[in-house]
């Protein structure tokens, strides 16, 4: 490629950065406004969007309500998680400022008729679920103490409120995740959580009765062993529903607070819905639903439920309680909390409120009818990103399938630019989890947001979705329990010889990115096979040996994935890629967060040791200060996609037989950034110091793709 890809590379990665995320739409009660949490370039903050009146059942005369959100002083503050009142005026949310001792975290009121905004408590750590009651007396929250480890969809960092202690104390028990109960009225909070017991998701309606998954363990390894169970918030005890073979989340409760339901599935969890009678402790799997993501009880219907999920590389919204289960299925992502599918309803259930992003149409807040001929059709009540440019214009994505060595047929996305002229080369970038998967977007946000910048840097890019992947079933999901780095990657390496076999992809110009689990399978090809010229390894485990002791899921991953353990040590490091073997050697470039506590950086060390010593192949690392799992600082971000560029451009040129490309006046190389670089050249492992920081930009807030 030539030096105008690099060009283009970091004008889309700019433009990628520029857009606003809605995280979450919350429909009001009475239909009539939409609240949206959305994080923008600076911080985030409350949009509130009337309903169109042509969508309101019966109300189509009635004019929109004016709403007004936070102004002044107060919309300086990042704001999120708005939950409506029944009064359907006013929202509560949780609303974060810095001060000089530390983060502020208050559950305030917004009247979004006056716009004033009231605080209700001050909140006793970070507020990761903000719960209110059917009557809309008191509220839940679900809350982290400051220390608190988070896992790969929060970046790999703790929560930090305050300044980092020193020294920094870890011991049982330390870190805790605990309910809070708040009455709304008088201010009053206590804590209500299960003593003893760590709260990782919780579903309430009001009373002394709550479901949540929850461990012992306060560590997010604990939640892969983490048990259903009916928690008493009045004497704080907790009594076990449900004891799963997977991972739980998305947990929902009946408004007569007689059933529970509840996702069970693998890691990142997208699974079956499993329905508790609270009374009996009777649990069974509801049938023919598979990979939901958000549950709801109809209280319209007892028993029925709504659910949202993964469908393919698309999502879908469906009813138990309806002959045909699924109402709509399409080719987007329906994105709520955690960039997983979810919707808000309306008090009588007749308009559903989310965030739909999809290929060619940035992410916005959008309502839909739920009946009638009308139904699901999706209006957007945002334009957030109206003023997109059009660096992402001609991205262009399709589905592709293709069969794996077993007949297994694997689905994936291919993103490409501008006309074919031939065989392009090509980028397979790897997604993380691996229960998680490549959907249908406007703009990818795994392996450092690059997919959507290569493509239009005229690469081939495939995303592929191997068995382990979401959205085939939970069969698919669990294929790589036992096996993981085998079976997932060939249908990695099948994919590959799809696209060249059709001569789509350029086989002598091929190359392999992945970011956490995903970039294990990149560094396993890179380190097994021939089939890559050049390899980028991200936020990756390398060796599960010392995984198991260090990241703050080991011991709760490795188990759920059955890679080895304590009474298995060898099968660690037969999967591990520092000690895997097979191909001469494939140009490495390693790019890790100096902070990561899911796959802590000596994880990157071990990977750029192993690779130096065995001497085959170009080996590079950097290492970026204060980041995370997730990069979040945009300078960082734009850094280390010119750098990944620059070594596809350097090891994916033409042979020395084709004729060279000019370069185009006034590109340039990556300005370094402050932190410790590695690389292997004539005198070996030399560290260097750069200098020359980039310009900071604002933190990316894209969805993740960590290992949970």
């Amino acid at each position: 490629m030539s030096s105008t890809a690099a060009t283009v590379v970091r004008r889309v990665r700019e433009a990628m950065l520029r857009l606003v995320h809605p995280a979450e739409a919350r429909i009001s009660p009475d239909g009539r406004a939409v609240a949206v949490a959305a994080a923008g370039p600076e911080r985030a903050g409350l949009v509130l969007a009337p309903v169109p009146a042509g969508l309101i059942p019966g109300n189509a005369d009635v004019p929109a309500p004016v709403l007004r959100a936070p102004s002044g002083q107060a919309a300086a503050t990042d704001r999120h998680s708005p939950r409506w009142l029944p009064d359907s005026r006013t929202l509560l949310h949780i609303a974060e400022s810095a001060g000089p001792s530390g983060t502020e975290v208050l559950l305030t009121a917004l009247d979004t008729v006056s716009g004033a905004v009231r605080t209700v408590v001050r909140a006793p750590g970070a507020v990761e679920e903000l719960l209110v009651s059917d009557d809309g007396t008191q509220a839940l929250l679900l809350c982290a103490a400051d220390g608190a480890e988070q896992d790969g969809m929060h970046l790999g960092l703790p929560v930090r409120l305050g300044a980092v202690p020193a020294p920094e104390r870890f011991a049982p028990g330390t870190g805790r995740r605990s309910l809070h109960l708040v009455g709304l009225a008088d201010g009053s909070v206590r804590e209500a959580g299960p003593a003893g017991l760590t709260v990782w998701n919780v579903a309430w309606r009001g009373g002394g009765t709550a479901v949540a998954t929850v461990s012992e363990d306060t560590l997010p390894a604990g939640y892969y062993g983490a048990r259903f169970a009916a928690l008493d918030l009045d004497t704080r005890t907790a009594r076990t529903v449900y004891t799963p073979q997977g991972q739980l989340g998305a947990p929902a409760l009946s408004a007569d607070g007689r059933s529970a339901a509840v996702c069970e599935g693998i890691s990142i969890v997208a699974g079956r819905p499993v329905v508790a009678d609270l009374a009996t402790g009777q649990a069974a799997v509801v049938p023919g639903v598979e990979d939901a993501t958000w549950l709801r009880f109809d209280d319209g219907l007892p028993g029925a439920l709504w659910f949202a999920g993964w469908d393919g590389t698309g999502s879908r919204v469906g009813h138990t309680g309806r002959a045909t289960r699924t109402r709509w299925s399409g080719p987007a992502t329906l994105g709520g909390a955690g960039y997983q599918p979810a919707l808000s309803l309306s008090g009588d259930g007749q308009l559903a409120a989310t965030v739909l992003d999809a290929p060619g149409r940035p992410p916005e807040a959008v309502v839909a009818r739920t009946e009638g001929p009308d139904a699901w059709n999706w209006t957007p009540v945002t334009a957030l990103n109206a003023a997109a440019g059009p660096e992402l214009a001609g991205v262009h994505t399709e589905q592709t399938l293709w069969s794996a060595p077993d007949g297994r047929t694997v689905q994936g996305l291919v993103l490409t630019s501008g006309e074919s002229t031939g065989p392009r080369p090509l980028a397979v970038l790897v997604h993380g989890g691996p229960a998680w998967l490549w959907s249908a977007g406007y703009a990818p946000g795994d392996v450092l947001g690059l997919a959507p910048a290569l493509a239009a840097a005229g690469y081939l890019v495939l995303l592929p979705n191997p068995r382990g992947s979401n959205g085939r079933g939970l069969e698919h999901a669990r294929a790589v329990v036992g096996d993981v780095g085998g079976a997932d990657l060939d249908d990695v390496l099948s994919g590959v010889r799809h696209l060249t076999d059709a001569k789509l992809a350029d086989p002598d110009r091929t190359a392999v990115l992945g970011h956490s689990y995903g970039g294990f399978l990149a560094a396993q090809a890179a380190a097994r096979t021939d089939v890559f010229r050049a390899a980028v390894v991200v936020s990756a485990p390398t060796d599960w040996l010392s995984f198991t002791h260090t990241s703050n899921i080991g011991g709760g991953y490795d188990r759920a994935y059955e890679i080895g353990g304590p009474d298995a040590p060898q099968e660690l490091i037969r999967r591990s890629p520092v000690f895997a073997r097979g191909g001469s050697g494939t140009p490495t470039l390693i790019v890790h967060g100096s902070a990561d506590r899911v796959t802590p950086v000596g994880q990157a060390h071990e990977l750029y040791r192993s690779l130096l010593r065995a001497g085959h192949a170009p080996v590079e690392l950097y290492v970026y200060p204060d980041e995370g799992h997730e990069f979040a600082d945009g300078g960082h971000l734009l850094d280390a996609a010119a750098r990944v560029e620059q070594w596809l451009a350097t090891h994916l040129a033409p042979r020395p037989s084709a004729a060279p490309q000019t370069a185009v006046p006034g590109d340039a190389s990556p300005e370094p950034i402050p932190g410790t670089a590695f690389s292997a050249g004539p005198d070996g492992d030399t560290p260097s110091t750069p200098s020359g920081p980039a310009t900071p930009l604002p933190a990316s807030t894209g969805p993740a793709g960590g290992e949970r």
